[in-house]
């Protein structure tokens, strides 16, 4: 899998049935139909009403986690980094900014056809709109001259047209939107590998990255890297993204190539900071990168990194302040059912991912679910699930988790569950691929 832009990471996923949603879609068309979720089935039911947002049918629809209403559907947007608004592009052409929890359209602005949403920057002033990508953005049929559209979402000024000899693909803006962060596939014709570069839109220059200390990188020490991009996570406070790269022994970090040697790592986590506008490499230990990619993730809490792997089981924690590993545990692998090629990822083992919170970090790999301790990474609680897991996330208030499945949505209550124990309440959503995210309703 190759490095996927960080907004649709941390952003949308699917599910499917019969119920037409209750608001429009963008533009003012009816939204498309999508299965009839069951409500929430529970002994003790959530006492705050919550919205859960999952990819059904190549749409991400919006579910009323108590009543199983469908609120809403949208083709493929991009969500912001707080999961206010999203945003998507109508039939008829136009940028369109919905509202997440209600899907009414707040603003909207022409752009030229055939484009869809990439990314957007933390500010919301800025989306970078591209044509549909391919399926992989390695090999042939590669491309020459790349054309980006950055618009402001409310339509308060023109759309500019970045035009750039070579092949590229937005990965996201600075902090505050002045300038886009591009993966230059190289080579451009027929690319094996990429790089990362930054465009300053009021320069209208290309210009590389820089280093820790702010120096600018020299074109011949530039980091050259291959997929396998398996997950990012944005920590909106530093303004970083980290993503996670596997199987790359053969990869030199650019510290390597400016100090004139070769190392070589199977995995690494590569630091961007949208705001000061350098990159750093974070090495991990073996076995990361020698397992199936899909089975590996990562996520943030309370100035901590956490990445595993579920080839044997590895658990690594890194401070965000020092980008240094703090501590190494070994949790065990999720059981073997989580191998299933039926697993919601591609790749030969069950995805892994995280939901985090200040009490637990939540781990579903596999039909596992586990509340790890952030600090001693000892497992604390482990529950079974039905079927691989589709992604997870901490409910709004923290004190537990949702765990997406096949055809649904778990509730588990973190303070008190138990080894063995069910799920707290369980919400079906026939044809689901990916829950992407929770919210607490406004009513």
């Amino acid at each position: 899998m190759e490095r996927r832009d960080f907004l649709r990471l941390t952003g949308g996923l699917t599910g499917t049935a019969l119920l037409t949603s209750c608001t429009g879609g963008p533009g003012g068309t009816p939204a498309s139909p999508v299965s009839a979720p069951r409500p929430m089935a529970a002994a003790t039911p959530p006492a705050a009403r919550h919205i859960v947002y999952a990819d059904v049918s190549a749409r991400l629809a919006a579910f009323d986690a108590g009543t199983g209403t469908t609120l809403f559907t949208a083709d493929r947007p991009v969500p912001s980094a707080d999961w206010r608004r999203l945003y998507t592009v109508s039939p008829a052409g136009d940028l369109v900014t919905l509202d997440a929890l209600t899907g009414e359209a707040t603003a909207r602005t022409t752009v030229p056809r055939g484009l869809i949403p990439r990314v957007v920057s933390s500010l919301g002033n800025a989306v970078a709109l591209t044509p549909p990508p391919p399926a992989s953005p390695y090999g042939r049929p590669g491309r020459t001259r790349t054309s980006v559209v950055v618009v402001a979402p409310d339509g308060g000024r023109k759309p500019r047209t970045v035009r750039l000899k070579g092949n590229f693909q937005p990965d996201g803006f600075t902090a505050v939107g002045d300038g886009l962060f591009l993966l230059q596939y190289l080579p451009a014709a027929a690319p094996e590998s990429y790089k990362v570069k930054v465009y300053d839109l009021e320069h209208k220059a290309l210009w590389p990255l820089s280093t820790r200390d702010k120096k600018p990188v020299p074109e011949d020490a530039e980091e050259t890297m291959r997929g396998d991009g398996r997950a990012a996570v944005l920590d909106p406070v530093q303004q970083r993204l980290y993503t996670l790269y596997t199987h790359q022994p053969n990869h030199l970090h650019t510290r390597d190539l400016l100090a004139g040697r070769g190392t070589g790592v199977h995995a690494f986590v590569h630091v961007l900071d949208l705001n000061q506008r350098w990159a750093y490499c974070l090495d991990l230990p073996e076995p990361f990168g020698r397992a199936p990619a899909a089975g590996h993730t990562l996520t943030l809490s309370a100035g901590s990194l956490y990445v595993y792997e579920d080839g044997r089981g590895t658990l690594v924690r890194a401070s965000t302040e020092s980008l240094t590993i703090v501590d190494t545990a070994t949790i065990g692998a999720s059981p073997a059912k989580g191998s299933s090629a039926a697993s919601a990822s591609a790749g030969t083992t069950a995805a892994s991912v995280f939901a985090s919170s200040e009490g637990f970090v939540y781990l579903a790999a596999g039909p596992s679910l586990r509340a790890v301790d952030p600090h001693s990474l000892a497992v604390r609680r482990e529950w079974r699930l039905p079927s691989p897991a589709r992604g997870a996330v901490v409910t709004p208030g923290g004190d537990g988790v949702y765990v997406g499945v096949t055809d649904g949505v778990l509730r588990f209550d973190g303070g008190k569950g138990q080894n063995g124990g069910g799920p707290a309440a369980r919400l079906s959503i026939p044809g689901l691929t990916l829950l992407r995210h929770a919210a607490p309703a406004t009513t």
